[in-house]
């Protein structure tokens, strides 16, 4: 499976966006490091928990996959913003992995841009996950992580390469590359970048 003609914003067979499948990953995110955040002493870092656990049934409640006939959340992307903000400042703060707060801001990026014109939203995904790794990276290098800073930046470059369509690159766009990259990412280099393009994986496969 390879290049995509789906418009941006509509939904698969299953009845969910590109932004809702992202969403209900980060949220998953969320609940994980909610938790995690309970097994430490620090009182702050067990409120981010709570409000965490919060927001994750916000995000969940307002994907609408389960009927809650009593509870209606709007799937706002401005909703979305918010709450990626304030995860990214709660894991600054607890010290922990910004994943959760950067996956809910990918999904309030690609609600956001299906109300404006037409995308595919795995390149999209695709294509920020290779930034994050460019700049984690970057932070491997600084702290001396040489080998795995050189791993990053090639892996970044080359799924940059199978974006490009002006470029005659010889490895195409296609779901088994994304999920090589992605696996070899995670596994060894970082699990944020990792996560993010495994994530463009999924799309792929859902054709968006």
């Amino acid at each position: 499976m390879g290049e995509t003609t789906k418009n941006m914003g509509e939904t698969t067979k299953v009845g969910i966006s590109a932004s809702k499948v992202v969403a209900l990953i980060g949220a998953l995110v969320v609940i994980q490091v909610s938790i995690s955040y309970f097994y430490t002493s620090d009182v702050l870092n067990i409120l981010y928990g709570v409000i965490g656990l919060i927001f994750a049934a916000i995000i969940f409640i307002s994907l609408e996959i389960v009927d809650t006939k009593k509870v209606k959340i709007p799937y706002f992307w401005w909703v979305l913003l918010i709450i990626g903000v304030l995860l990214i400042l709660f894991g600054y703060l607890a010290g922990s992995s910004y994943l959760a707060g950067v996956l809910v801001l990918i999904a309030a990026l690609l609600e956001f841009l299906s109300q404006k014109k037409t995308y595919a939203e795995s390149k999209i995904v695709a294509l920020i996950g290779a930034c994050y790794l460019i700049y984690e990276s970057v932070m491997l290098f600084l702290s001396a992580s040489i080998a795995l800073s050189i791993v990053g930046f090639v892996f970044a470059l080359l799924l940059i390469l199978t974006l490009q369509t002006n470029i005659d690159v010889k490895i195409p766009y296609a779901w088994w590359v994304v999920l090589i990259i992605g696996f070899v990412v995670f596994t060894w280099v970082t699990p944020i970048s990792g996560t993010i393009i495994m994530v463009a994986f999924i799309l792929i496969l859902m054709a968006f």
